[in-house]
């Protein structure tokens, strides 16, 4: 590999922003140039090119230095991957979610009487396979796989 390649291979490094939800292209990009450049994955230098990749998105960059700071590259890596994807989930959640509106019914509109309480809350019903709403089907859950 000749040296103007490797300059070009730095600076797309050095330029290499994350967009979201992509993560898994953006840490194969920033692995690729790693390796044109010569770079040791396992190097301080390294981990901070790769934090430096994040550094328009603060709310990710705030998880990943939650407690327990992941010291390894590849430690560093993994969970700045759960991060996104617990991301990506919460955000599919919040987008497919049906507007809830409390249940209401007809002749409702009559004040208690007594030690009646009023109606709270939403109208209970039981779901399953067979009734679900389409938003509720075939939607990834997370597991805990650490045994």
């Amino acid at each position: 590999m000749d040296s103007t390649s490797k300059l070009r291979a730095r600076n797309q490094l050095d330029k290499l922003k994350f967009r979201y939800p992509d993560i898994d292209g953006h840490i194969a990009e920033f692995e690729d140039l790693i390796v044109k450049v010569n770079y040791n994955l396992a190097s301080q230098e390294t981990i901070n090119l790769f934090l430096k990749g994040f550094s328009h998105n603060r709310t990710l960059l705030d998880k990943v230095f939650s407690p327990l700071v992941p010291e390894t590259y590849e430690a560093m890596k993994w969970h700045t991957v759960a991060i996104v994807k617990s991301m990506q989930l919460v955000n599919s959640i919040t987008q497919n979610a049906p507007d809830f509106r409390p249940f209401q019914r007809k002749n409702q509109s009559r004040p208690p009487q007594g030690n009646q309480q009023p109606m709270q809350g939403y109208a209970p019903r039981q779901v399953n396979s067979s009734n679900a709403l389409p938003w509720m089907c075939n939607m990834p859950v997370p597991m805990d796989t650490s045994n």
